[in-house]
């Protein structure tokens, strides 16, 4: 197991934010019928995620940062959402 390092999960953290906001834009895509918004919001979502895989299979303990990020960014998308 690699060292854990405090920038790296501080990324995954972000990053997973991110994945999950952009998640919801492609929900929003796919329901609109807008098939190249959803295509490319699919392409940078599957990016994310391998970037957070990769880390996290170096490393179990990067899973804490990853779930947080993926909590708050759903949190964040549906408050954002529902005003």
């Amino acid at each position: 197991m690699n060292d854990f390092s405090p920038l790296t999960a501080a990324l995954v953290f972000v990053t997973y934010v991110v994945v999950d906001v952009l998640y919801a834009a492609y929900i929003i895509a796919v329901g609109e019928r807008r098939a190249v918004r959803a295509a490319a919001l699919s392409a940078v979502i599957y990016g994310l995620l391998a970037y957070g895989i990769v880390t996290y299979s170096r490393n179990i303990l990067y899973l804490a940062p990853l779930a947080a990020g993926a909590f708050l960014g759903t949190y964040i998308t549906v408050r954002w959402k529902h005003g």
